[in-house]
């Protein structure tokens, strides 16, 4: 392998703290690190969404239905229950092969898989991983009404360490790939891409490299200064400018890392307000009147620097955070855009954490934005962000975690993705080990604010059982990775072990509430467990193991009810 590439392998299995796996499975959790975050911006375990069987020459398979990667039958359920319609489902798979070549049979041999595969009731032998994807394709093809064209689409990676040279033989058998898939009239699109080792090498800095741009405006007024924002302003910019430079990546696409920020993703063309914008790019006389018809756009970013002669201003790491809907349908209408249509933009420097979410939740406060997307913003929230920062300066490195309240502010860092914990995964983690719902975390990712909202960073709230519950979880997941205490044959509860661990180091069933006097030094005993040096942890997660065994290791769906909780629960209380 590619001396680079090699490089880039390892620090991936180090940024998840991965041991005891061989190269190439390593190089199959790389390839799809790097092919399915162009796909999906949230964080993910290369390892869950990579086949662990010789799986009908599959290496990997996302699927992602309104951007959120759906991971089992339930969370597709869960989707499609939704008052929401016009979602986006994209299907992407990849064959990973470690060598430097690409083969014609090996190839031809995937495209035996993938045929196997989109039949739906495959022949071959199937892993379970496999299995529970073609039963989430079923469930999306069973509300195609709620899909985005009625159709989802697909995306082909093969992926090698080579160099593609895209001779007649190899494109001919990519090509009978693509016609075979399309023949399936499964897919809106279908595309086919081979990935060799410069692409790699592309996709993988792309994951960590600033976003920089420079952008040319017609004209702009400057705003007073304000508290938090150094400096604001409103400019008028070229429309079809500003798609070129600010949102299309260096293919035309749309550059879908800018909206990471905006708590809503675009709507599609369907939707009424985004079919109006059309309409009136497609008229030569309204087109001319966009910048007075349209809101505008808001940008921000903790840095920007504008040449008042020149009247071009640079940003860098730019968020776009209201006007996705705007954006992406200039963007669609790429070939409306002459040189008479200009889009007004609010640009605004924020080098501050606190005044950058305040312009976020102003901006974004419409009512039919999901509750959701506003955990982060809240005041509690804040707080706690700032306790993991004060944790972090009171232990060593090797203890460090980080609350990453607003999506991939730690891009780039050089964190290890293990020890980041988003706005989704503190919440599972609060209320798995101080709700006492690990049920409700085990399930899709919605459902906990669904049934747990109006109990989720609450303002009398101890932050330190939101760092502790994390602090449990990350911990337990480097016995996992590691292959140690034989907690890997427990990944699918580890929910439950953090509620299970709470009990055993205190050696009682009794919790002070949260807003208690008393969390303060419940909170700190398990912080200092989790800490200590001589990792008393493992002998208490080990006892939460027993626990489990004491009842049996439950089935899927036994895992995600009340019932089993309750059942582990009263196991708990007789052997503490």
């Amino acid at each position: 392998m590619h001396i680079i590439l090699k490089n880039h392998v390892a620090s991936m299995a180090a940024e998840y703290e991965y041991s005891g796996i061989a190269e190439s499975k390593l190089f199959e959790f790389f390839c799809n690190y790097c092919v399915f975050s162009r796909h999906f911006l949230g964080r993910f375990d290369p390892q869950s969404v990579t086949t662990l069987e010789d799986d009908a020459s599959i290496d990997g398979i996302a699927i992602i239905v309104d951007g959120d990667l759906i991971a089992t039958v339930e969370e597709a359920d869960a989707v499609f229950a939704t008052h929401k319609t016009n979602l986006l489902v994209d299907i992407v798979i990849t064959q990973v092969k470690s060598g430097e070549q690409f083969k014609k049979e090996e190839i031809a041999n995937f495209k035996l898989g993938l045929d196997e595969f989109f039949s739906l009731d495959p022949s071959l032998p199937m892993g379970d991983f496999n299995k529970s994807q073609i039963a989430i394709m079923q469930i999306i093809f069973s509300n195609l009404k709620k899909v985005r064209n009625r159709q989802p689409n697909a995306y082909i990676y093969y992926c090698t360490s080579g160099t593609y040279k895209a001779e007649k033989e190899i494109r001919g058998v990519f090509e009978a790939i693509k016609k075979s898939v399309h023949a399936t009239d499964y897919f809106h699109s279908t595309t086919v891409t081979p990935v060799g080792r410069t692409e790699l090498l592309k996709y993988f800095a792309e994951l960590s490299e600033k976003n920089e741009a420079k952008l040319q405006l017609i004209d702009y007024f400057g705003m007073p200064k304000m508290p938090g924002i150094p400096q604001s302003y409103v400019g008028i910019v070229n429309a079809k400018e500003f798609v070129s430079q600010l949102i299309s990546d260096e293919d035309g696409n749309l550059k879908q890392s800018v909206f990471e920020e905006n708590v809503r993703s675009f709507l599609g063309l369907d939707n009424e307000v985004n079919s109006e914008i059309q309409r009136t790019l497609e008229s030569a006389e309204k087109r001319k009147l966009f910048s007075v018809l349209n809101n505008g756009i808001t940008i921000v970013a903790p840095s920007l620097t504008l040449a008042a002669n020149t009247k071009v201003i640079d940003l860098t790491n730019y968020q776009i955070i209201n006007g996705c809907q705007t954006s992406s349908t200039l963007h669609a209408n790429i070939v409306n855009l002459t040189e008479d249509v200009n889009v007004v933009i609010k640009f605004i420097e924020s080098t501050t954490d606190d005044s950058a979410v305040d312009i976020i939740s102003a901006t974004n406060s419409q009512s039919d934005i999901s509750k959701e997307a506003f955990f982060g913003l809240k005041n509690k929230a804040k707080h706690v962000r700032r306790f993991f920062d004060a944790q972090n300066g009171m232990v060593s490195p090797e203890n460090f975690i980080h609350f990453e309240r607003r999506l991939s502010e730690f891009r780039g860092a050089q964190i290890q993705a293990t020890r980041i914990f988003d706005v989704r995964e503190v919440a599972r983690c609060y209320a798995a080990m101080f709700l006492n719902q690990p049920h409700n975390s085990a399930r899709y990712v919605h459902t906990i604010f669904a049934a747990s909202g109006d109990s989720l960073f609450k303002e009398d709230d101890h932050e330190g059982y939101y760092y502790a519950a994390c602090l449990a979880l990350y911990k337990y997941q480097t016995l996992i990775n590691g292959r140690k205490n034989n907690a890997h044959n427990y990944l699918k509860m580890r929910w439950h072990i953090i509620q299970l661990f709470k009990w055993f180091v205190h050696e009682k069933m009794d919790v002070p509430l949260a807003g208690a006097n008393k969390a303060t030094a419940y909170a700190t005993r398990l912080v200092e467990v989790l800490n200590s040096e001589d990792k008393l942890y493992v002998a208490v997660f080990a006892k939460c193991q027993e626990a489990i065994d004491k009842i049996g290791m439950p089935t899927d769906d036994a895992l995600k009810r009340a019932k089993f909780t309750a059942d582990l629960t009263a196991a708990a209380a007789q052997l503490v």
